[in-house]
């Protein structure tokens, strides 16, 4: 059987976020923009505005934390697309 690593229910991507933009490990992310989106490189910086965690990644596209579903292989509790 097929298993797949998940943060704890309620639990944010912040933590893990914030480890791979400081040993600056390269990230794939899954993410909601509209539908199921993918991201590929590096996390060039974390930010905070209106209240929300955002991140900023080399191509400079922008993500809001709360909208990942998956990064680098860790998804969120209830992510269930594969």
């Amino acid at each position: 059987m097929d298993k797949r690593e998940t943060l704890p229910p309620g639990e944010s991507f912040y933590a893990l976020v914030m480890e791979l933009y400081n040993e600056k490990k390269k990230v794939g992310i899954l993410y909601e923009n509209s539908g199921v989106t993918r991201a590929n490189g590096f996390i060039e910086s974390v930010f905070e505005q209106d209240g929300k965690h955002w991140l900023k990644m080399d191509d400079q596209t922008v993500i809001a934390i709360e909208n990942l579903y998956a990064i680098n292989g860790k998804f969120s509790s209830d992510y269930s697309e594969c």
